[in-house]
Formats: C-alpha cells, structure tokens, sequence
C-alpha cells in the first residue's frame, strides 16, 4: 500500500466540524474511538472504531461536512489525500470504501424513512400488496403492479392473500405490460419505457449501470409512492438486497424512458473500480452524492418554512444531476411537485408551492407546475448555505 501520514488526536478533540468545508483529506481510524453528531438530527450519534473511514464523502463531492467527529479517546489515524483514490492499489480498502458507501447511504435513507413514514409500523411492515399494485397501476406503472402481484404470488403461494391478489392480476390480463427487454451484446440491454426491472417484493442481485435513459426508483410508503431517486446515464442502481431491515429501502425500479443498461454483480463491479481509475473516482463520488441527497432530504422534512423545504430539494437534485452534467446551465426538474410533496410528507395546495418559491431566485414555474432552474451555478451559491 502506498505510504500515507499518521495523525494523532487527543481525548475531546474535534476531527471534523459539521458546516465546513471539507479538507483534501480523509481517514482510516487506526486506533482509538470517535463519535459523531448529527446537529440537524440530535437523537442519533454514531461511534467509531478501529478501520473506520472518516470524511470521504464530503471531501470527494466538496459539500459542507454534516457531522461533527470528536475522538472519545486519544486517537490515531491515517491521512489520505482524496487524489490518491486514483493509485489505490489494495482491492480490500476498495471493497471496504464500497461497502462503507453503501452502509452509510443505507443509514441516512433509513432515517430519512423513520421521519417520512406517519405509521412507524410502515418501516418494518409493507403495506397489503393489492393496496401497493393498485397505487402503481394508478399512476400508470402497469408493469410494477403486475409484477408485484406475481412474485408475491409465486413466493407465498399458500399466503390467505393469493385468490384476491390472482383476481386483481386477472382484472389487469387486457393492459397487462407485453414489451419485454433486447439484449444486444454482452452485458448490454435494451429497456423500453416502462418495464419494471425489479420490486420492492425480490429484489434481483445485480448491479444496473445506466449507458442512456432514465429510470426511478419508488418505493409506497404513506399509502403513496414515494420517488427515491431518478437516475440517468452514467449512474449505477444497486438491485442487493439492503443490509438495514427497513422495508422502505426495498425498492421498485422503473424504466421511465427507453434505456440502454448493462447489468452485471457486484464482484464484476469491484473488479470494475479497482481496474478503471476513472470509474473509481466516479463511483465514489456518485454514491458520495447519493448519501448527500439523503441527508439533505432529511434535513428538509424537518424544516419548518416551506420556501426553505423546496431549496434544500431542489439543490439536492441539482447536485446528483451535474455529477455528470457538469457543463449544465439550467434545467427542468425530473420531479413533479407532487413527487416532491410526497417526498416531504406534505399535503397542500400547489397554489401555496407556487407562493412559497415566488422569491426563490433563479426558480420558474410554468403552468403544469415544472420547476424550472434558469441558473444552476448561481443558485447552488445563492443556497449553499440553507444546506448547513
């Protein structure tokens, strides 16, 4: 392994201040513990142990730290220069970066869920599964509904459910979803807009890596579904079972557009990033960002101000577009106002969105209620500091 500088940190010294701007660096706890605060989110503290990886994530995506890192102990750590990412040569600290990506994205949405979620008996239970197919046949996600319907039926056979979940499927034989995926060479296939790649019911162990188009990621929570993420080309869906046991990061995938995809596992991934610097940095910073846009929809839900709620959302979805659009000037949202209402938990009047975002720079509304952002650069300054 390339050499790398030791720090030292006495008992009660602060690593890493929340709101700041991140340094070049990040750390690999040698020895000793840390404990980190949340200011936006009091009730959880996370401890740190021998291994740890500290500050990666907002170093490699030059966003503000949003944790506070105290060591509890006198503490040693290893000081890594984030450029130095690119010449890793050790595939065991890139399988640990990878799966400590994953664990910290999976936490923050899981806190996320915990607020969103009005029935905390949603985080550990589905809803019944005729309730979830008919909320996505509703919004027109045929393929979903069915798909839904079929696994649950070839899962639980026995289940009390089965003869009302079969009826429902039946109901639904005459617009049931025909067009199924081409594949063109190797890894690589052709989606058409609207197929389901895989349900919140099974998920499907494999990595879905986006040459073109665009697909979402739901997930019913409150009755409703509610949109994780929508991804484009370059970005890399995860389609693993979570390591959290919280049914709202089980997820459906949709295809929202004809797509191009590559579908590999995991060990192909790793074998990917440790092979291709540049993938590896992208890789990094994509997850990085996506842990970014999950803290950021947490700190919005517990704001108060409406105005200020819709900022942080829309800042959030500027930030995972330019990871690969960085020449960007402006933009539509992908997102609907309700999707962002529902993201929120919020029930109101799109008239009150539109009051709310009046004096909002650099945001337009047309008549359908698309946000628009006529600068993107100027109004990530404009707002940085809303996201502290």
């Amino acid at each position: 392994m390339e050499k790398y500088d030791t720090i030292k940190f006495n008992k009660n010294d602060i690593i890493i201040k929340a709101g700041e701007q991140p340094s070049e660096y990040f750390y690999i706890l040698m020895s000793g513990k840390t404990i980190s605060y949340y200011e936006f989110h009091k009730e959880y503290k996370h401890e740190s142990k021998k291994g740890s990886i500290l500050g990666l994530i907002s170093a490699i995506i030059k966003e503000p730290y949003f944790s506070t890192i105290e060591a509890v102990e006198d503490s040693e750590l290893l000081k890594i220069k984030i450029d130095s990412i690119i010449n890793i040569k050790d595939e065991n600290l890139l399988t640990k970066i990878y799966n400590y990506l994953y664990f910290i994205l999976e936490t923050w949405l899981s806190k996320y869920y915990t607020i969103l979620a009005v029935n905390k008996v949603d985080l550990y239970n589905k809803d019944d599964i005729v309730t979830m197919a008919n909320i996505y046949k509703k919004n027109g996600y045929i393929d979903a509904s069915y798909k839904l319907c079929s696994k649950y039926v070839e899962l639980f056979p026995e289940d009390n459910d089965v003869v009302k979940i079969k009826n429902f499927m039946k109901d639904m034989e005459n617009i049931k979803y025909t067009k199924e995926i081409d594949h063109i060479e190797n890894n690589t296939y052709k989606f058409p807009k609207g197929y389901c790649i895989y349900t919140e019911i099974y998920s499907s162990d494999h990595i879905y890596i986006i040459k073109s188009g665009k697909v979402g990621i739901y997930s019913i929570v409150n009755s409703k579904q509610i949109i994780r993420n929508i991804y484009t080309e370059g970005y890399i869906i995860n389609g693993y079972n979570p390591t959290l046991e919280y049914k709202p990061l089980l997820t459906t995938a949709i295809v929202l557009e004809d797509s191009i995809i590559d579908i590999i596992n995991k060990e192909q991934l790793i074998e990917m990033i440790y092979n291709d610097k540049s993938l590896r940095i992208n890789f990094i910073k994509m997850i990085s960002i996506k842990v970014n846009n999950a803290v950021l929809k947490l700190k919005a839900i517990k704001k108060d101000e409406l105005n200020i709620k819709f900022i942080i959302i829309i800042y959030s979805m500027l930030k995972m577009h330019t990871l690969y659009h960085k020449d960007a000037i402006k933009l539509t949202l992908l997102y609907s106002i309700k999707d962002i209402k529902n993201m929120l938990n919020i029930d109101i009047d799109n008239k009150k969105v539109r009051a709310a975002l009046k004096n909002v720079k650099y945001i337009e509304l047309d008549n359908d209620y698309n946000i628009r952002v006529t600068n993107i650069e100027n109004y990530c300054k404009e707002y940085k500091n809303y996201i502290i």
